[in-house]
């Protein structure tokens, strides 16, 4: 099978808006970024370093953002990939094509996966024998599929968010529930009940996959939909991993899902929307208890 790299020219500021679109496209093993600033921020820091590529040093000013896919793939990714930095008006140049030369490449980039211990939650890649340290919860994932595998810095805020409130026998939505992670999680931290909704079927069948990695697909409730047309749905705590425009537009119906003293856990919002997302849900009347931020991003914790 031929593997393909795309790769997107862009600035520093935006590699994690491009890197964000190639996992929301689904590219297998992640995104590889190449950016000066990188590594002169390594060399500013008190690291002592054997080796550095001088090539790094001598790039342009341009950042590079790449992901994989399979031949099969190429063209429907690319579409995609288009799709979503046009739409978001992400700062991006030229998109290149190249053939991967190492045929073994799909096998290979799992050595480059490891445990992640974020709050009380240790995300394991599903090929990896670990025992967690006593005290935490083990989420089994394929990095392989698409919609979040613990390494984006929104996913990870909303489980440290998560990793503060009492989910033991709460029901749960997770909303835009991606590749499951987070319901996947509450389940595993003793909650009654969670309902995981999509509108991506790709989605949709990978947090039904990780569900029965982790033993949960009995327990769950998985569905292609959009939570604002299931007005029936109520619970204690809302996961919401999204983009600010889909937050604010879920904000003013919230009310309708969330039981009263029950918790909204929401992330995947860069810093110039923070303040816009804060103010849709309190005129929604919930209030702000926490607030965390990754890079680029935020992660927020709201009660009703």
């Amino acid at each position: 099978m031929k593997w393909y790299e795309i790769t997107v020219n862009t600035n520093s500021e935006s590699t994690d808006l491009i890197a964000d679109a190639f996992f929301a496209i689904g590219c297998l093993g992640g995104v590889k970024i190449i950016d000066k600033n990188d590594v002169l921020d390594a060399l500013k820091s008190n690291m002592l370093w054997d080796y550095i590529d001088e090539s790094l040093l001598k790039n342009s000013e341009i950042a590079k953002v790449s992901g994989f896919c399979s031949e099969e793939e190429l063209k429907t990714k690319l579409a995609e990939l288009r799709e979503i930095i046009e739409s978001n008006r992400y700062p991006a140049g030229e998109i290149t094509v190249c053939e991967v030369d190492d045929e073994s490449w799909y096998e290979s980039w799992k050595k480059y996966y490891a445990p992640i211990e974020i709050g009380r939650y240790v995300i394991v890649p599903k090929w990896i024998n670990y025992e967690p340290k006593e005290g935490f919860v083990k989420i089994l994932i394929d990095p392989g599929m698409a919609f979040g595998t613990g390494e984006h810095e929104s996913t990870k805020m909303c489980l440290m968010l998560l990793s503060d409130v009492e989910v033991k026998d709460k029901d749960v939505i997770d909303v835009g529930t991606g590749s499951g992670i987070l319901g996947v999680a509450a389940m595993l931290s003793g909650a009654k009940s969670c309902y995981m909704c999509d509108i991506d079927s790709v989605a949709v069948k990978a947090a039904t996959e990780n569900a029965a990695l982790n033993g949960v697909d009995d327990k769950v409730n998985i569905e292609l939909a959009d939570l604002l047309t299931k007005e029936e749905k109520t619970a204690d705590i809302i996961l919401a991993n999204l983009t600010a425009d889909i937050l604010i537009r879920l904000s003013s119906d919230l009310t309708k899902h969330i039981r009263k003293g029950g918790t909204l856990i929401c992330s995947g919002i860069i810093h110039e929307r923070k303040q816009e997302v804060i103010d849709a849900f309190i005129k929604a009347g919930l209030t702000l208890v926490d607030a965390k931020k990754m890079g680029e991003w935020n992660g927020l914790r709201f009660i009703y």
